[in-house]
């Protein structure tokens, strides 16, 4: 028997607690449905189990809905409530931590990083401090003001001090001080209201209004005053002094000056065992973009990843060159927030007339000639983006107008264009990758073989028969491609598939050499066929129907001009020679026909996957179209993939779907400015 008070607790926790403990009734901090929990509990002559917000909790407010990363459950009491102990208490009264070796440097990690990015409960985007707040020489003193009524002040014993008696205090204690006052967050976005009115504000206080990032703000103070909000522990954390009013759960051990006295915590901690207690051994994490239990280390940098998706993300963004099927879905790759607004374009003048300025961002799909815009962004220094699809995509083609789940946004080029510096390469040639990025890489490319994933997954497995002349004859696939893909224009010089068929011929003398066309160029919606006859000169057979890991599954090695067959022919550990320089190309992994001075590195398949399927491109959920990881899209491929060959029904739907959809685009390119 499992009781749960709320529906919205359920929703917001189910994801913290699986499974679920027997006979134990939940409730939510000290509110409403916590207070009924303890009661029920008690009448039944059951457990209960308190929950709360982690310390670490979101990219925004709770009240934004922001999804959470961090949960705590107290089976004692909640942490804030210094009126009884608490799990929390317990924890930080009797763990031996001395012993506790991994612990401690995953929490002096775990500081290390939150110092470094400004790690905080809410994470909002970076903002600039203000000037006064930067000069040095007079000490600073910041005053914490809280939410009225906020249950932590009234569990937490600070019901008797007021924030402003807090404010007159620190000008006694500090009087050559300049003093500030520091309001919450959820006053400033107008969901609470505060614990101190405006008119209790000496005239010598200055109020700070703007939603900064507390562990960027706090390393201008020398010292801090507060009842019990969490900014304390946070103040602790960047080294600076820290006087307590109330009684949160941080004060009592030793490292604050408190106002109060709480006879159970009696022992004297560290800064560090302090944290490991709090932000490690009693709270719960859990990722919301990977939809995976997690770590503090691994919550921190998912943190760090998406809040610079946020920060690249916010303004007015225009995007050019999206035709009417993509952009339905492509909004879903920008991370939502109110302070982004995104505008379609089909030319520079269109732009500048919905209000186009140079501190704008410019997004273009892939190479699409937009030679105004360009110059634009050249005379303007206006940041410029790419946008192409990723490397793992979707079930059916692009060309079907099928929704992609995968998508690039480079600053510097783009990856098919060896030409230039992308960031695909940026990142290739400057990652330090720690062993949790490489057991995610070995972990994902066992997920790619076990499930046979590739770019497209639109063709069934099957065991492939070949007619060699004899049993050990060296089998080679050559990988067509569309003529005139973006990769070999400007990876390629414009190479054919028939020259990269008599090139191939060339390295492979004896091989059984098997042709692959495009899927594109299959379904006759891409240029690049060769005749039947020319290809039977150099391969000795033409295999069109076949997903690409059947083929792979009988192939010894690969040639290709640019194609991602080579990548994926890579992961299945197979030998391949490029004509071109795709992404892939010049990192010591494949054989190359070009060289590209600008890739110095020499990398693993460990390091290239990671850095290709993980650090590069954005991913969405299938099911919500929010922003996730790329575990999330391989489980619904998985899924997806397997109903897909299975159901005749649904394979005749999606090839009419898409039939339908290219005749309307052609028929309505000349009624839609589509570019």
């Amino acid at each position: 028997m499992n009781y749960s008070t709320s529906t919205t607790l359920r929703h917001h926790s189910q994801r913290f607690l699986r499974p679920p403990l027997s006979s134990t009734i939940y409730g939510w901090g000290r509110k409403k449905s916590g207070l009924n929990a303890v009661k029920l509990a008690k009448k039944k002559h059951l457990s209960y189990s308190l929950l709360e917000d982690g310390f670490i909790r979101s990219l925004g407010i709770a009240g934004d809905h922001a999804p959470s990363f961090s949960l705590v459950e107290d089976t004692l009491g909640i942490y804030y409530d210094a009126t009884q102990t608490s799990t929390l208490e317990q924890i930080l009264s009797t763990y031996d931590f001395d012993s506790d070796t991994l612990l401690m440097q995953t929490a002096k990690e775990a500081i290390s990083l939150i110092k470094k990015h400004h790690i905080s409960k809410y994470n909002p985007m970076q903002k600039d401090i203000p000037i006064a707040l930067q000069k040095v020489g007079q000490p600073k003193i910041l005053v914490i003001a809280q939410t009225a009524n906020d249950s932590s002040l009234h569990y937490g014993l600070a019901e008797a001090y007021t924030t402003q008696q807090m404010i007159l205090d620190a000008m006694k204690e500090n009087p050559k001080a300049s003093m500030y006052l520091k309001i919450h967050p959820d006053v400033l976005a107008h969901k609470k209201m505060s614990d101190i009115h405006l008119y209790d504000i000496p005239i010598d206080c200055h109020i700070i209004e703007e939603d900064i990032n507390p562990i960027a703000l706090l390393s201008h103070f020398d010292k801090v005053y507060t009842k019990t909000s969490g900014m304390g522990m946070e103040a602790l954390i960047v080294g600076v002094e820290v006087v307590c009013y109330g009684m949160p759960y941080y004060a009592g051990w030793g490292l604050t000056q408190d106002k109060q006295h709480c006879p159970r915590r009696s022992r004297q901690l560290t800064l560090t065992q302090l944290f490991a207690g709090a932000y490690i051994l009693y709270t719960k994490y859990h990722n919301p973009y990977s939809k995976e239990d997690s770590t503090i280390i691994d919550t921190i940098h998912t943190i760090i990843k998406y809040r610079e998706y946020q920060k690249t993300d916010n303004g007015s963004l225009y995007l050019f060159g999206f035709t009417w099927w993509k952009r339905h879905f492509i909004k879903s790759f920008f991370h939502t927030t109110s302070a982004h607004k995104i505008i379609f374009c089909t030319s520079l003048s269109q732009a500048l007339q919905k209000g186009l300025q140079p501190t704008n961002k410019i997004y273009i799909w892939g190479k699409k000639p937009f030679q105004e815009v360009e110059a634009y962004v050249k005379t303007h220094k206006t940041p410029l983006y790419r946008i192409e699809d990723g490397f793992v995509r979707s079930i059916s083609l692009g060309s079907d107008l099928t929704k992609g789940y995968s998508m690039v946004m480079d600053s510097r080029g783009i990856y098919f264009d060896a030409r230039h510096p992308s960031d695909l390469e940026y990142l290739l040639n400057t990652t330090v990758y720690n062993q949790a990025l490489i057991s995610r890489s070995k972990k994902l490319q066992g997920t790619l073989l076990k499930h046979k994933i590739s770019k497209y997954n639109i063709y069934a497995e099957t065991t492939l028969t070949l007619d060699t002349k004899y049993p050990q004859q060296t089998v080679a696939l050559v990988v067509g491609q569309v003529s005139d893909d973006a990769s070999i224009v400007y990876g390629a010089k414009g190479m054919s598939n028939l020259k990269l068929l008599k090139e191939s011929r060339k390295n492979a003398p004896d091989a059984y050499i098997i042709y692959k066309p495009h899927p594109d160029v299959i379904a006759k919606n891409r240029n690049g066929a060769i005749e039947e006859t020319k290809v039977l000169q150099y391969a000795d057979r033409i295999i069109t129907d076949l997903s690409i890991d059947s083929i792979l599954a009988c192939t010894d090695e690969v040639h290709t001009i640019t194609s991602l067959v080579g990548f994926e022919a890579l992961i299945r550990k197979k030998k391949v020679y490029t004509y071109g320089m795709p992404f892939y190309a010049g990192w010591g992994l494949t054989i190359d026909s070009q060289v590209c001075k600008r890739r110095k590195r020499i990398h693993s398949l460990d390091t290239l996957v990671a850095t290709t399927l993980i650090l590069y491109p954005r991913y969405i959920d299938p099911k919500t179209n929010s922003l996730c990881e790329i575990e999330v899209v391989l489980k619904a491929l998985e899924k997806g993939k397997a109903y897909y060959h299975s159901h005749y029904i649904y394979r005749f739907g999606i090839h009419i779907r898409n039939f339908v959809l290219r005749t309307l685009q052609r028929s309505y390119r000349l009624l839609l400015p589509i570019v």
